[in-house]
């Protein structure tokens, strides 16, 4: 069933309407929690690619696994977009069934959707973190053994970011070792893997970002942000252009810019006393002169 229609049919049916429409929204609900589990089991399917990533040994392992990456994160955002679309349909739905006696009710339900959202946001941010570092940490080890050497942060870097990996390592490359050419291919492709790894991730943060913002139950069930979602002013406080958390209080960048402002009074004020004193100093010392 569709989302947007659950409202409709709600306010269309006759007796028992508001368990009818809690029904409805309830399967709805469900619906999401589906689509959640569907995100965990991709969580799952990453991390034992990070693992494979890990213990490939050349770089045809690597285009195999970038083969299964790039399905398990097509599917990611695809699952996330239907996600952030159920979700707006049952806000709208919770909003047209206002005054219900099943408010709290759904309410509750909407809680237990963010709560979920945003705990699987951390574990897609700490998976995100936890590839790039073994990632820096493989390329490393990949480096000394081609050169036998330690190689400095600079050199990570490059190998990591260039778009030519054999930069760093041009005198080996240079003497000609089916060895290194095949290392530094493999470099490539665990770089290129690990670009579309933190994209994706990404854009999955943004698009899952809207919904798994920090909102209380009274606001869903008493027209905050919810009940805003029937008009123009139903964008989610938290949303993709930077809101706030829905809970009113002053985020970082309001605050830096009102501590800034303090401190810009605190020093004008004591630039203003040091005049003042500066100048009652010379004239008593004009006074003293002229009595003299």
């Amino acid at each position: 069933m569709d989302v947007n229609g659950s409202s409709k049919m709600c306010i269309e049916a006759e007796g028992g309407k508001d368990s009818y429409c809690l029904e409805i929204f309830s399967v709805e609900v469900e619906s999401v929690k589906q689509d959640v589990m569907h995100l965990e089991r991709l969580h799952n399917s990453l991390q034992e690619s990070n693992e494979d990533i890990k213990k490939a040994e050349n770089s045809g392992m690597m285009r195999d696994i970038r083969g299964r990456l790039k399905t398990d994160l097509d599917d990611l955002f695809k699952l996330a977009k239907q996600i952030n679309k159920k979700y707006e349909g049952l806000v709208r739905a919770n909003a047209a069934q206002r005054g219900s006696a099943d408010d709290q009710v759904r309410a509750s339900m909407i809680s237990d959707i963010i709560e979920a959202l945003q705990l699987i946001m951390h574990r897609f941010q700490s998976l995100r973190s936890q590839m790039e570092t073994d990632h820096r940490q493989i390329i490393d080890a990949k480096f000394y053994a081609i050169t036998g050497e330690k190689a400095m942060a600079e050199a990570i870097d490059s190998l990591i970011a260039s778009e030519a990996a054999r930069a760093p390592l041009h005198r080996e490359v240079e003497h000609g070792k089916d060895s290194v050419a095949e290392a530094v291919a493999e470099i490539e492709e665990r770089r290129d893997a690990m670009r579309e790894i933190r994209r994706n991730l990404m854009a999955l943060h943004q698009v899952l970002l809207g919904i798994a913002t920090p909102v209380t139950a009274d606001a869903l069930g008493g027209g905050n942000r919810a009940a805003a979602a029937g008009g123009d002013e139903a964008a989610p406080s938290g949303g993709g252009k930077g809101g706030g958390t829905g809970t009113g209080s002053l985020n970082d960048y309001e605050k830096e810019t009102r501590k800034q402002a303090y401190i810009a009074i605190v020093i004008a004020l004591v630039i203003i006393i040091v005049l003042v004193l500066s100048i009652l100093r010379v004239d008593n010392q004009f006074e003293n002169t002229a009595t003299a």
